[in-house]
C-alpha cells in the first residue's frame, strides 16, 4: 500500500459570454438572463478553452466531431451565491455534484464514487461576475472527452457520437510514476464536509485515504493522491485512488 499526495488535475473556471443588455432611452436596464445551454448540446472545444470556463464558439451536432457535452445546470444557493462566481465554498459544493451527474448522465454504475474517465472529465462553466451580479446564479457542468493517459499533458480527444449513455466507450484513465508504476483511476472522494476546516496536511488525508482507497480498489495494490494545500484552500479536496497491477 502506497501513499502520496500530488496536486489534482482539475479544470479551472473562469466566465461565459457577457449579455448586451439594450434598454429604451432613460430608462434604467432590466437584469440581465443569461441562460446556460441545453443538456446534451455538444461543443468542438480544445482543453485550454474549456478550462477557461467559457463556451466559444456555435454548438455542434452531436454526431460531428466534439469535445464536450453539456450535462446539467444547477442552480446556486441564494447564501452562496453572494460569495461570487468562484469562491471556495462554490467550488466545494459543485466539485462532487458535477463529477456524479457527468458519471450519472453517461450511464456509470457507481456515479458518485468512480473516477472521471476518457469521457466524463468534467469541465464547469458560471455566468461573467457582471452577469452573477445581475443575478445569474448557475453552474453549468459538461463532460469532456480526453486521452487514456494522463501524462501526456491535458488535451481534448474529438469524438463523434454523444457521451450520453456510452458506459462501453469510457475508458480508465491511466498515470504511470516512477516510484509506484502505472495506475488506472478507479475512484475519488471530495470531503465536502471538511471543506471548511483547516487543511488537514497529509497524515489526515492519508487515514482517511488509506480507508476508502482499499475499499473502492478492493486490495492492497492502489497510490493515492490528495489536494494540495493551495488546492484545499480554493475549494478542491477530493481524493483520488489509484489502482496498480492488472484487473
Amino acid at each position: 500500500m502506497i501513499s502520496v499526495r500530488r496536486a489534482a488535475a482539475l479544470a479551472l473556471p473562469l466566465a461565459l459570454s457577457t449579455t448586451v443588455l439594450v434598454g429604451s432611452a432613460g430608462a434604467a436596464d432590466p437584469p440581465a438572463s443569461v441562460e446556460a445551454p441545453a443538456p446534451g448540446t455538444c461543443w468542438n472545444l480544445t482543453y485550454e478553452q474549456a478550462a477557461k470556463g467559457t463556451y466559444t464558439g456555435v454548438p455542434v451536432a452531436c454526431t460531428e466531431s466534439h469535445t464536450v457535452e453539456t450535462v446539467i445546470t444547477l442552480e446556486v444557493p441564494k447564501g452562496m451565491a453572494a460569495e461570487g462566481n468562484d469562491s471556495r465554498e462554490l467550488v466545494a459544493w459543485l466539485d462532487p455534484q458535477c463529477q456524479t451527474e457527468v458519471n450519472r448522465y453517461a450511464g456509470i454504475s457507481d456515479p458518485e464514487t468512480t473516477a472521471p474517465g476518457t469521457r466524463t472529465w468534467y469541465f464547469w462553466f458560471t455566468p461573467t461576475q457582471k452577469d452573477w451580479k445581475a443575478g445569474n446564479h448557475w453552474v453549468s457542468c459538461a463532460a469532456g472527452s480526453v486521452p487514456v493517459s494522463m501524462n501526456k499533458g491535458p488535451r481534448t480527444v474529438p469524438v463523434t457520437n454523444s457521451i450520453a449513455n456510452s458506459p462501453g466507450r469510457n475508458k480508465e484513465r491511466t498515470f504511470k510514476t516512477d516510484a509506484y508504476g502505472l495506475g488506472r483511476y478507479i475512484a475519488r472522494k471530495p470531503l465536502t464536509d471538511m471543506a471548511a476546516n483547516t487543511y488537514p496536511g497529509t497524515t489526515g488525508l492519508q487515514k482517511i485515504a488509506w480507508k476508502f482507497c482499499k475499499k473502492t480498489v478492493g486490495s492492497d495494490k492502489y497510490f493515492w493522491y490528495g489536494p494540495s494545500e493551495k488546492e484545499w484552500y480554493q475549494g478542491w479536496t477530493a481524493i483520488q485512488c489509484y489502482a496498480t497491477g492488472k484487473k
